[in-house]
């Protein structure tokens, strides 16, 4: 495979957050209270061969959203989580695709699964290409197929629309190319981003850098056991990943949400409370809401220069219990210490 650049060392045009912004679309999960912390850590800068069975036949190439909906199995390896965290997404709007839609311009990178460029057409309109891997769908329904994979489509309002491959179900996780292009057919246009995106995900797409002790390849989903969420989870838990770096594990109310990100290095200075999570490692500790019993931590796992790092970051979210009868902090403090001895 083709190595590329940013594992740790490129500076994103965008990191929004250690856990991404609630999805656009629609109200799914809401990660929204976070971000409170992570923001102000970020000093308030917005960081902006398919092998499953199938019942019909793939799309022809550039044929978009015809044909059936595939209903087997996705176990195409290309797009697998495990794969799609290590793809560099930067190339997959670079020249090679978007010279499909007209001229276009240089990626900008937003964190290591998003990124963004424009192209500007035979008639000079501007066709803006945002590309998103490890999308969490929610309750888009696939209308159609591309090169084999469930292809979704939303488009919200005039000359912008969300195209959506889905690359896993349960949790429905795909690749979304959200396109504004007024004046032209938005829909189209993302259609043929996703095939060519596809079709080099397929063949040796390049990949971000792997440092020694980067989180970046790793699954969130493993970063804590079952034992330690059902020190403060009861009952039947739901645990299921919410992008390809953040994990989000339900409980009758409770939940805790875990996220690998690319960002600012957080401090006391925002207004955040230090606590020691063992290990030489320091915690930013902040409650997320005054009425409700809520709290995150966040901290540096690998810093990479004196702004920018490898953030790790937990939030305990118990909306049946205030603050004075459940001791969210304390909480989560227990479980980021957890989280912070096991990473690499």
């Amino acid at each position: 495979m083709t190595t590329s650049r940013h594992g740790g060392g490129v500076r994103p045009a965008t990191v929004a957050s250690v856990f991404p912004a609630a999805h656009r679309r629609l109200p799914t999960v809401a990660l929204g209270l976070v971000l409170a912390l992570v923001l102000v850590a970020c000093g308030g800068q917005d960081l902006g061969k398919a092998n499953f069975q199938r019942t019909t036949v793939p799309a022809e190439p550039g044929s978009g959203s015809q044909g059936e909906v595939p209903t087997g199995p996705i176990t195409d390896p290309a797009v697998a989580a495990e794969a799609l965290r290590l793809v560099d997404p930067c190339p997959l709007v670079g020249p090679d695709v978007l010279s499909e839609l007209g001229t276009p311009g240089e990626p900008r990178v937003s964190g290591w699964d998003r990124c963004a460029n424009t192209a500007q057409d035979a008639g000079g309109k501007k066709v803006s290409v945002s590309l998103q891997l490890g999308d969490l769908l929610g309750l888009e329904k696939p209308t159609g197929n591309v090169e084999g994979l469930p292809l979704a489509e939303n488009s919200l309002e005039e000359g912008n629309c969300f195209v959506s491959a889905l690359t896993s179900r349960d949790p429905d996780l795909g690749i979304t190319a959200q396109v504004k292009y007024e004046g032209g057919d938005p829909c189209r246009a993302g259609r043929t981003v996703l095939q060519k995106v596809i079709t080099m995900l397929r063949a040796e797409p390049a990949t971000v850098e792997q440092p020694e002790g980067s989180v970046v390849g790793l699954d969130p989903c493993t970063g804590l056991d079952d034992a330690a969420t059902g020190d403060v989870l009861t009952g039947e838990v739901d645990k299921r990943a919410t992008s390809l770096h953040d994990c989000t594990w339900n409980s009758r109310g409770t939940d805790l949400t875990l996220g690998y990100r690319l960002g600012h290095l957080p401090s006391v200075q925002d207004a955040a409370e230090e606590v020691d999570l063992g290990g030489g490692v320091t915690g930013y500790q902040k409650v997320t809401s005054p009425d409700s019993a809520q709290c995150a931590i966040s901290w540096v796992h690998r810093p990479i220069d004196e702004t920018l790092g490898e953030l790790v970051a937990l939030e305990y979210r118990n909306r049946d219990a205030d603050a004075k009868t459940d001791d969210a902090c304390g909480k989560a403090k227990v479980l980021a210490t957890k989280v912070a001895a096991g990473l690499p």
